[in-house]
């Protein structure tokens, strides 16, 4: 986990193993007592403003904002509404009010939701807060849950699962599959206020925080970004309960990994027999009947071999595929839609699904292209300067004389603080497989580079330096 040094935090005294979250959190140095100075600072201002304007949905929406023909208007629009957002956060009076949001029908297959959309002020206004509370409070969360977490995605928790079998299958042959009903609609709000006050105890933040969990009569909202933090931090305590009883490994690394994984309200729990399986089915329905939720009963026991549903995938241990929602959605989609523009949107969203799981014949059924492999592309990075980019550190080329080495590429015409007319070579260590580079002023091994490059395939190719005794000089050669 990540230090966080404006507040004295010591995250190491939280271990996943932890039965007692409230008493670790205390002694760790929760709940954190001043936050309001960070949130009100002018960087996290006005970078809460970038984020939230370019995730509009449309350009129409991001111009009204930031207008790219008159820049001058649109930096004054935006210091015009942060000094209003900053006078409301220091004064404690910002709040987003039901008047402040409006509702839509989203489907996301076959579940139906209502979410609330809040202007786009308050929109801000809450992410400059959470941003900052979400510092604190996530390192706190187990490292296998990875909702609305940076960097920590669906696509990273399932490769983590797939990690986890390909180094102890023996431990994971049964698994718990569970899923809370109605999970954001039954978050109890005074539970969820006294949850909350064990990482913070500021009293203007908690007044903006209090809000944001009484928005609705009940529950929480769906929409409002500090939903997704308060959510994760509700079923804190019932993971590192888990953690305590599950089975777990060392990884290489000498990571501790426990065979439990949670997004949102969808976790997995995993063994090596059935009978272990369904205890730790049991502690968790324990768990979660104290905080007065109800697990659908969708849940059961099964081998691996049958598939877990999970993440968007069915993992089977031995491979994973889309799930069939998915791929009929995109075979219809792809079926009905006439825009070009609007298939290649779904072919990237698709492959962007399909790359991460055993699909290349699906997505040539589906798209009649082959997927390939990114170094099948040939692209690179090409820098607005024009100069190449070679990985590693620059060497003496002493250093590797009489070392076959395959020589990748080179850039001409350098001036270092030796002088003018020097080469870059790009090169790998043949014996163990690592890229460093090296400076030459030799007229012989440039000649040479240049004419290879002439040559179509020249590079790579493998060669040996060698140090020639010229003239009472010392030369470097390729052999």
């Amino acid at each position: 986990m990540e230090a966080v040094t404006a507040h004295n935090i010591n995250y190491d005294l939280i271990p996943q193993e932890c039965a007692n979250l409230p008493v670790a959190l205390k002694s760790a140095g929760f709940p954190i007592d001043s936050l309001l100075n960070e949130i009100i600072s002018d960087e996290n201002l006005s970078d809460g403003f970038d984020y939230v304007i370019s995730h509009l949905e449309t350009a129409q929406q991001r111009e009204k904002y930031y207008s790219k023909l008159d820049p001058a208007k649109g930096e004054r629009d935006k210091r015009q509404l942060l000094v209003r957002l900053k006078r409301e956060l220091q004064d404690g009076t910002f709040r987003i009010l039901p008047e402040n949001i409006r509702e839509m029908t989203v489907s996301d297959g076959p579940k139906v939701r209502v979410v609330q959309a809040p202007r786009v002020y308050h929109r801000i206004g809450c992410h400059v807060i959470m941003v900052v509370v979400e510092r604190y409070v996530n390192p706190t969360l187990i490292q296998n849950t990875a909702a609305s977490i940076q960097g920590r995605g669906m696509h990273w928790l399932f490769h983590r699962m797939v990690e986890d079998y390909n180094a102890v299958p023996e431990l994971m042959q049964f698994y718990c599959q569970n899923d809370i009903k109605g999970y954001y609609d039954n978050i109890d709000q005074e539970r969820m206020k006294a949850e909350i006050r064990l990482y913070i105890s500021d009293p203007v933040v908690l007044g903006f925080l209090d809000n944001f969990i009484t928005l609705l009569p009940k529950g929480l909202s769906k929409g409002l970004r500090s939903s997704q933090c308060f959510a994760n931090l509700y079923l804190s305590p019932v993971d590192h309960v888990m953690c305590c009883h599950v089975p777990k490994y060392i990884a290489p690394n000498g990571e501790v990994r426990y065979l439990y994984e949670r997004y949102m309200d969808d976790s997995a729990m995993w063994g090596s027999l059935k009978r272990p399986v369904w205890k730790l089915r049991d502690i968790y329905h324990e768990e979660i009947n104290k905080r007065d939720l109800t697990v659908k009963n969708t849940e059961a026991v099964r081998p691996i071999s049958e598939g877990i549903d999970y993440l968007g995938f069915v993992f089977y241990g031995t491979h994973a595929l889309l799930r069939k929602r998915t791929k009929k959605k995109v075979a219809r989609h792809l079926s009905e839609v006439k825009s070009r523009k609007r298939r290649q949107e779904i072919i990237g969203s698709f492959k962007g699904m399909a790359c991460h799981a055993d699909c290349k014949h699906l997505y040539f059924k589906l798209t009649h292209n082959y997927m390939r492999k990114f170094g099948e592309l040939g692209i690179a990075y090409k820098p607005e300067d024009g100069k190449k980019r070679f990985p590693g550190k620059v060497v003496p080329i002493r250093s590797i004389a009489n070392t076959p080495i395959e020589i990748h590429d080179y850039e001409a015409d350098l001036t270092t603080a030796h002088g003018d007319g020097r080469y870059l070579v790009s090169f790998r260590n043949i014996a163990d497989g690592t890229f460093n580079k090296f400076f030459t002023a030799s007229k012989e091994m440039q000649n040479i580079l240049d004419q290879i490059s002439d040559i179509e395939d020249g590079f790579p190719f493998e060669t040996t330096i060698v140090m020639d005794y010229y003239d009472g000089k010392t030369l470097p050669k390729f052999t």
